[in-house]
């Protein structure tokens, strides 16, 4: 029986890899061709495939993209859960199959149109929550990136996937939007989270205004205070803008990116950790200055 199970475990993990293989293969070509043109980048002489934290990325990249089905759809019931505390399993299901809310009854297009909208602006506001909250010390992974690549996008704590791109996800459906809807646009989320990670000095004139582009969003990536604390909106810079924390000066591109921490990590198992390493420091300092245990602050 345990064979069996394995067995049928590790043909699931297989198909994950194989519908997402392409995606990934395409995405290496592109960027690829991209850089042979070193007048396009934005970091002139580093490629994508000599970047020090390519196996970080690959790990997140290979383990996410199994783990993330199974983390979402526990975080979607609790949410429910919460919410109602009454709904049935069919209940949960018609939810899944079918959206109900205040957008169930408008075209595919409409939805298509809000979900893309709507989407961007949850998006940006838990993006910016991560960098102002307690919630940095998860989302600070993808900001350990001392070169930043297209490979980058894969590089997302666990529980920061959860937290920001599940808790959308359930907003949405909460919304009415149709699961077809939201399925549609998952190659357009894998690639345009590449895309504005990539090493090319794109901005697209007056439209970096309207629409991330790679410069955009690697100025994000630079140090507090440098960039790294504006340019949260995923695809509409706009707003940014209308939010006061567009940044893109003129005349200059990104260059140094990281986190403002000596020795962080960057292998992937202690990245892994760190947040909660992190916890259990702040907890046992906690604890020093009040003469409590760990446990009991942590209670």
């Amino acid at each position: 029986m345990s064979l069996e199970y394995l067995k049928v475990i590790l043909t699931r993990i297989g198909e994950i890899y194989a519908s997402q293989l392409p995606a990934i293969i395409g995405l290496a070509v592109l960027f690829t061709a991209l850089v042979i043109f070193e007048g396009q980048a934005s970091s002139p002489g580093k490629v994508w495939w000599r970047n020090p934290g390519l196996v970080t990325d690959i790990c997140y990249a290979l383990i996410n993209s199994v783990l993330a089905p199974y983390l979402r759809i526990p975080i979607f019931l609790l949410i429910f859960f919460i919410i109602s505390g009454t709904l049935s399993k069919t209940a949960i299901e018609d939810y899944f199959n079918n959206g109900r809310g205040l957008l169930h009854g408008l075209s595919f297009w409409w939805q298509a149109a809000i979900y893309l909208l709507l989407t961007d602006f949850f998006l940006y506001w838990i993006h910016r929550s991560f960098h102002f909250t307690s919630l940095w010390k998860y989302h600070a992974i993808h900001h350990s990136a001392e070169q930043v690549e297209w490979t980058t996008s894969y590089r997302i704590h666990p529980v920061n996937m959860m937290l920001q791109q599940s808790l959308v996800a359930v907003l949405m459906i909460m919304l009415g939007i149709s699961p077809e809807v939201m399925a549609f646009f998952i190659p357009w989320d894998v690639f345009s989270a590449a895309f504005v990670h990539a090493n090319v000095k794109w901005s697209f004139g007056p439209l970096k205004y309207v629409i991330a582009t790679p410069v955009f969003h690697r100025w994000h990536h630079c140090l507090p205070g440098d960039g790294g604390d504006k340019n949260f909106a995923p695809t509409f810079a706009f707003y940014d803008v209308l939010f006061g924390t567009f940044y893109m000066p003129e005349g200059r591109l990104p260059q140094a990116f990281g986190v403002d921490e000596r020795e962080f990590p960057q292998d992937y198992l202690r990245q892994l950790a760190y947040p909660f390493r992190t916890l259990q420091t702040r907890l046992t300092h906690n604890a020093a200055e009040t003469g409590r245990s760990p446990a009991s602050t942590a209670n």
